[in-house]
């Protein structure tokens, strides 16, 4: 009689430690970070000429340990008029395709920091004229060197949702010909890390 006691205690003590250990290995999965992140975000940029390019970007993500998530991108930014080298842009329209590291700094609090940068390449199409003839338009399409770098902070909601903000600069055509049509400037984000 006392062995069945022992052995069914034991045996209750094997599924309870059981039931403990797969319960504690659901609770870590739930806690833990997803493989990948998606960050839809509206941008705002204020070129060196004192006009805007703004419109969305969507980025995706891979968590890595450490900190670093690498991954890939792509924007989109207009604007009606713009003045560049001479040369009165109109209806421009950029397609920024890049890839992204960003660098998670790390914090106990609900406030996350983070660093990152992009670089890709730009797909850019207008209608340009002269400045002394600015009706007698062009239509161009180009592509060039897409650049990014900029600091922003997160607040997690959750462990998968945090809204964030952004700064930095972005160059959308970087080139070393000072002649090239080159927009670029300082550039604000709001968005939602999920």
């Amino acid at each position: 009689m006392k062995r069945i006691i022992t052995f069914n205690l034991a045996l209750l003590l094997a599924c309870g430690f059981s039931i403990a250990a797969q319960a504690q290995e659901e609770t870590k999965t739930q806690d833990k970070e997803p493989l990948y992140n998606f960050s839809p975000a509206f941008e705002f940029l204020r070129s060196t000429h004192s006009n805007f390019f703004n419109g969305p970007s969507f980025k995706v993500t891979r968590n890595f340990l450490g900190g670093f998530k690498p991954g890939i991108g792509i924007g989109y930014a207009t604007t009606s008029k713009h003045h560049d080298n001479g040369y009165v842009l109109y209806k421009m329209k950029v397609l920024p395709v890049y890839a992204n590291l960003t660098y998670d700094i790390p914090t106990k609090s609900k406030f996350e920091p983070f660093a990152e940068t992009s670089i890709g390449i730009s797909f850019v199409k207008y209608d340009r004229a002269t400045d002394e003839q600015p009706l007698v338009t062009t239509h161009v399409n180009e592509n060039g060197l897409y650049v990014y770098g900029g600091f922003g902070v997160r607040y997690a909601v959750t462990k998968r949702i945090a809204p964030y903000i952004a700064a930095g600069f972005k160059g959308y055509h970087m080139s070393t010909n000072d002649l090239d049509i080159n927009p670029h400037g300082v550039t604000f984000q709001v968005g939602v890390r999920f």
